[in-house]
């Protein structure tokens, strides 16, 4: 019988685990670079699924966001996000993040908040307050600095 390796990269394995809604473990059969040990190469990728990045959402957003926004997306110093088709474009909510508006005293949180918490806190706003527009992974964030 003959043996197929599979080698997933970690954007694959991350695009599998929110596709299926679960943690992922990824084995490769191949050998360790010399010097390393010589067990099986393991790769863990993060949890990222709409849970996960919800919960660390509400707790980011609480803190840097909430003050000006409100707490349930209604505004005050800025502008509303709750049922706001502003959110819907998952490039503009990452761009906002990373820019700010100077203009209307939003700071930029492209220098402050690593890629993780920006998809988080822009999951969060895209899926709360009855705004349902979907996960914004880590790697789109990546991509878009």
């Amino acid at each position: 019988m003959k043996s197929t390796n599979i080698v997933l990269s970690v954007a694959a394995l991350a695009a599998l685990t929110v596709s299926f809604g679960f943690s992922a473990v990824a084995v490769t059969d191949r050998p360790a670079p010399a010097g390393v040990n010589q067990e099986p190469m393991i790769q863990v990728a993060q949890a990222v699924d709409l849970a996960t990045l919800m919960s660390e959402g509400a707790k980011l957003y609480a803190a840097n966001c909430s003050p000006c926004h409100a707490d349930k997306g209604q505004g005050g110093a800025g502008p509303k996000l709750a049922g706001n088709d502003f959110v819907k474009s998952s490039g503009a909510v990452i761009t906002q993040i990373f820019q700010g508006n100077e203009e209307h005293g939003m700071p930029p949180f492209a220098d402050a908040l690593k890629d993780r918490e920006i998809a988080a806190i822009a999951t969060y706003v895209r899926n709360s307050w009855g705004n349902t527009s979907g996960i914004v992974l880590p790697d789109e964030v990546a991509k878009t600095r």
